[in-house]
């Protein structure tokens, strides 16, 4: 490869290549033993500098072969499992089957228009398209810079079609007596109750362990999430991680629940499951029976949402019950938030006990206008004309 230079200095030898012409700056390094090394370190170098260390050095690539890269490459060592997760179900269900065969640097913002287009007649939300377009547009401004496969991002500029529905999934106000025709032999009921008196996510709510709950106080902590892949994770943001109380019914609930458990695993002896969690990089969800011998490798996790065998709740089940109630988890968190502001909570405190970082978050996502938030409204101002204010 001309582009690479070897030098040798003293005793050892350096390579160096170009990296721009105006004003001329250069990439070197010294100190291997042999002319080889220096050579083969340079055009590993080189290569990386070209591709953005994405490993594509070829002048024309499909998209679905950089996506590929690009996730395997730059986003996996750099962010969370679940955003890696996130970023590439978006490429390979949403991205990659309509536009994945073009070639990179053929894409032009009418293949972006016509791709957001067919989303949007596939029934997919505005908010969904619009996370969708947001990974696009990130892997392409990797591309231009430091990659240097495109010159511009083609996504810049792309509205979202207005014929998109604003959401799919249907948040609603659960109603107390909605909540209370749900009968307790329903056996994800510890479950829909921890949702309905916390507003967690469901994921938060399975990773739940009776460590994350004082009983005597009712301080509930947030510390993990328990993962459809089968794996804890640290909550979903910073944020997500957090502590706040209980209400008292709620409470002495979890307790009766807890003295549920306890006989339950003493029933069953030694064929009860207990739940681990793998102490390596993973976090992977282990069940042994409680006749074998702990993992060293491992440690116990005593969940709050399990059957009475001590087997965790699974994702797809929970989904499915709801669905048969005619209710999804948004409506639960939806409920929590829009009860406590229309009684009176402060959005600030209400949005931490969410785990928002932003009280216009919860406003906006879960604090739904009920009748009751109306009628208040109307009798402020009602109290404001009665001052003599108008």
């Amino acid at each position: 490869m001309s582009k690479i230079r070897i030098r040798k200095r003293r005793n050892t030898y350096s390579y160096s290549f170009d990296i721009s012409k105006n004003p001329r700056r250069m990439k070197e390094k010294g100190g291997f033993a042999t002319e080889d090394e220096a050579f083969d370190a340079g055009v590993k170098a080189y290569a990386d500098w070209k591709s953005g260390n994405i490993g594509v050095t070829s002048e024309k690539i499909k998209l679905r072969d950089y996506l590929a890269s690009w996730l395997e490459n730059v986003v996996r060592p750099n962010v969370k499992r679940t955003t890696y997760n996130n970023y590439h179900d978006a490429a390979n269900s949403r991205i990659t089957p309509h536009i994945g065969d073009i070639y990179l640097q053929e894409l032009r913002p009418r293949d972006i228009d016509l791709w957001v287009n067919e989303l949007a007649h596939a029934g997919l939300s505005q908010g969904t398209i619009r996370q969708t377009k947001t990974v696009l547009s990130t892997a392409l401004k990797y591309a231009i810079y430091p990659a240097e496969l495109i010159a511009v991002n083609p996504t810049t500029g792309i509205n979202i079609p207005r014929s998109a529905p604003r959401k799919v999934v249907e948040r609603t106000v659960i109603t107390p007596e909605q909540f209370a025709a749900i009968p307790e032999s329903n056996k994800f009921y510890p479950l829909l109750k921890i949702l309905y008196h916390t507003g967690l996510r469901i994921s938060e709510a399975l990773g739940l362990t009776w460590d994350d709950i004082d009983l005597d106080t009712g301080l509930l902590s947030i510390s993990r999430q328990r993962l459809q892949a089968g794996y804890f994770d640290t909550p979903k943001t910073a944020t997500s991680a957090r502590t706040f109380y209980v209400d008292a019914l709620f409470l002495s609930y979890l307790r009766a629940l807890k003295k549920e458990q306890t006989k339950g695993e003493l029933r069953l002896g030694q064929a009860y499951q207990i739940a681990y969690e793998s102490k390596d990089a993973d976090r992977t969800l282990i069940l042994l029976p409680k006749r074998l011998p702990p993992r060293v490798d491992a440690e116990r996790r005593q969940l709050l949402c399990v059957h009475p065998t001590g087997i965790p709740y699974a994702h797809e089940n929970v989904r499915y019950a709801l669905y048969r109630l005619v209710l999804n988890s948004h409506s639960f968190r939806h409920t929590h938030a829009t009860r406590l502001i229309e009684s009176g909570a402060k959005p600030v405190d209400v949005a931490a006990r969410l785990g928002h970082a932003d009280a216009t978050i919860t406003q906006n996502l879960y604090a739904h206008d009920t009748e009751d938030m109306q009628q208040e409204t109307a009798r402020i101002f009602e109290r404001f004309v009665d001052k003599g204010c108008l």
